[in-house]
């Protein structure tokens, strides 16, 4: 199922032309020992929130210039779900699957990363607290990460550590790059507090303030063709660690000329 913004909605029916082969998609690894981390084949997530728990991304709009390019992405997201559970012959897991666009263009249009993660925060205590037995201090820990670094949802996978956001270079990626991409933010990672966000963003960086690749911003790039997959890696944290490029760079090392964004530079 689909939720936009708080509104529950029935999967729009799979468009007959896939924007991706699903060859291409099944030499690319997608189907990643049979999604199983996504099945919470230990019960871990289960345990914790002490009943069937949906999975899906949760995914910010913050792009209001092309609403055509808009639904291509999401018609694209669609068809990756799809195909994905498909070629790893889960479809079982569809049933359990809820993906949340966050799409009001008063709260988010223009919102930076740190904007996206505030609002996440808050979605992801609103909700565990109604799922979970959470004491006020751990309440207060996940509403306030930055003051009080939080580990209670790191085994709950990635649906409440992790989030997507579309910006225009995202949209724009759709007819500039040959997969194209949508930004990663991590909930737990490159946390600043309201008063250490006015930076200057590096030269050459999409964000941080060193020359460092290595930098932790707290968000990275993916293709949209990976997010099933990608989401089931993340159901563990780890991965995170290994997997994380510095915006614009991505994983695995692309050529700088083929970077998002790389149709803006003169």
């Amino acid at each position: 199922m689909l939720r936009h913004d708080g509104q529950l909605s029935y999967l729009f029916p799979l468009l007959s032309l896939s924007c991706i082969s699903n060859q291409v998609r099944s030499l690319r690894g997608a189907d990643e020992r049979e999604l199983r981390w996504i099945d919470d084949y230990k019960g871990i997530v289960r345990f914790k929130l002490k009943s069937q728990f949906p999975w899906g991304w949760v995914i910010y709009r913050t792009s209001y210039s092309d609403e055509k390019a808009w639904q291509r992405m999401k018609s694209l997201i669609h068809n990756e779900l799809m195909d994905s559970l498909k070629i790893s012959k889960r479809m079982d897991l569809l049933l359990f699957n809820e993906t949340i666009y966050m799409d009001d263009k008063a709260k988010f249009e223009g919102a930076t990363s740190h904007d996206i993660r505030d609002h996440f925060n808050n979605w992801v205590a609103d909700t565990l607290t109604e799922q979970m037995d959470t004491t006020p201090s751990e309440q207060q820990e996940l509403r306030d990460p930055c003051k009080n670094e939080s580990f209670i949802t790191w085994s709950l996978g990635t649906r409440y550590n992790f989030c997507l956001f579309v910006d225009d270079i995202c949209l724009e990626s759709l007819d500039h790059m040959r997969w194209p991409v949508i930004k990663v933010l991590a909930k737990n990672f490159g946390m600043r507090g309201p008063g250490d966000r006015d930076y200057i963003v590096h030269p050459g960086w999409e964000d941080g303030e060193t020359e460092e690749g290595e930098e932790e911003v707290g968000w990275m790039y993916t293709e949209v063709l990976e997010l099933v997959s990608f989401y089931n890696t993340l159901m563990r944290i780890e991965p995170w660690y290994y997997r994380y490029c510095r915006p614009p760079s991505m994983f695995p090392p692309f050529d700088k000329s083929k970077f998002p964004g790389h149709w803006r530079k003169p």
